[in-house]
């Protein structure tokens, strides 16, 4: 098979093109900031009024006092193109957020299932009965304010883009040695027939997706670049990924991977761009990486040893419901039936050991796990040919 190399279209020293994006870390004007913008001239509507044109603008709930807290909440959904309301908010709000003294004076009656709920503070310190509060009422985070304000930017800008555009494949190994990592390249070499793919190696104790794939020496944007950026920087990052046979790959070659700080913004940037995004990723990255998949495809040798590992990582994980199937490898004495059973799980899909020698995305063969992959991913694209 002749190897096709496409070089990255965008030069990562400075990467031109991306604009800084300001986060707000103090209140708004009327709180003793300097003011940033020109006032309008003309009177401010009502608190909980909507401006002309704006009654289906997605927005921000908040659910807590007035003060320093809901104004800096205000500035950084007004940074992302949110509205803040008071209140229960309606069907178009993308998430609640509540200070501390309201979350535990709600308690449970957040309640789970409805809009996603962030909890702010101005505290450093966060006690431990507002962790517990938390985590009963659901939220996604507590966020110290205005210390962790990056990740409050980028959470309220992942919750105001639309829904998902590319199919975000997770692919882990249940235990050590099953192959995840190979069969990820494979899923990737697939996906090709479904349009445009990014094989991500979110794996940075690994050997790497590049080394395995056997791509020759890339020039574009790796870990070290992508981990500056912003969720918001989707086109650029892919624009500046290098790729091998129709495949772009976000690699860290010899520098430091990803982090459960750095791989969620990824993620979120890649999420809008269309296609599939397949993700290689380490056990220890799943939590972060977990609300961000359509599935998670958890590679698992047919033997008790690999059973009896998976089953304590996925114990370890707290998955939410549906999301992990399983990828049964056969090479062992157990069914793919009975691995599924063994471990709760519906099957992906399995496969027999492909013969040594060969490489992921480089030798496609006509049976074995590319023939599995292929199958699953038709099958997730909802018809069409193998």
């Amino acid at each position: 098979m002749t190897r096709t190399i496409t070089p990255s279209t965008t030069a990562h020293d400075g990467m031109p093109g991306l604009a800084d994006t300001a986060v707000p870390i103090e209140p708004s004007p009327g709180l003793g900031a300097t003011p940033r913008r020109r006032r309008s001239s003309f009177p401010a509507p009502e608190r909980g009024a909507s401006a002309p044109g704006a009654a289906d603008r997605p927005a921000v709930c908040w659910a807590g006092a007035d003060g320093v807290l809901r104004e800096l909440v205000r500035d950084h959904a007004t940074a992302v193109g949110l509205d803040l309301v008071d209140g229960s908010g309606d069907g178009s709000t993308v998430c609640t957020v509540t200070d501390t003294d309201h979350l535990t004076a709600r308690g449970r009656s957040f309640g789970r299932g409805g809009a996603p709920l962030l909890v702010v503070t101005e505290a450093p310190d966060i006690p431990a009965a507002v962790w517990s509060a938390a985590l009963t009422a659901g939220a996604r985070a507590v966020l110290p304010l205005p210390g962790r304000s990056d990740e409050l930017l980028s959470r309220l800008a992942e919750l105001a883009r639309p829904r998902s555009t590319a199919t975000l494949l997770g692919v882990v190994g249940g235990c050590g040695g099953a192959g995840a990592s190979s069969f990820a390249a494979r899923l990737a070499a697939a996906a090709r027939a479904q349009g445009p793919i990014t094989l991500v190696d979110a794996d940075p104790l690994g050997g790497g997706a590049d080394l395995l794939v056997e791509a020759p020496a890339l020039e574009g944007i790796r870990w070290r670049e992508a981990a500056a950026l912003g969720s918001d920087d989707g086109e650029a990052l892919h624009a500046g990924l290098p790729g091998v046979d129709e495949v772009r790959l976000l690699v860290a070659g010899e520098d430091p991977g990803p982090t459960e700080q750095t791989l969620p913004p990824v993620l979120s940037a890649l999420s809008v761009l269309g296609g599939t995004v397949v993700v290689d990723l380490s056990p220890a990255l799943v939590p972060a990486a977990a609300e961000h998949l359509h599935q998670l495809l958890v590679v698992v040798p047919a033997t008790d040893h690999a059973v009896r590992a998976a089953a304590r990582r996925l114990r370890a994980w707290q998955l939410p419901s549906g999301l992990a199937r399983a990828v049964v490898r056969r090479s062992g004495p157990l069914g793919a039936g009975e691995v599924c059973e063994d471990l709760a799980l519906p099957l992906a899909t399995s496969f027999r050991d492909c013969p040594r020698g060969t490489v992921p995305l480089l030798d496609v063969r006509r049976r074995g796990a590319d023939r599995a992959a292929r199958e699953l991913m038709v099958s997730l694209d909802g018809g069409g040919r193998a």
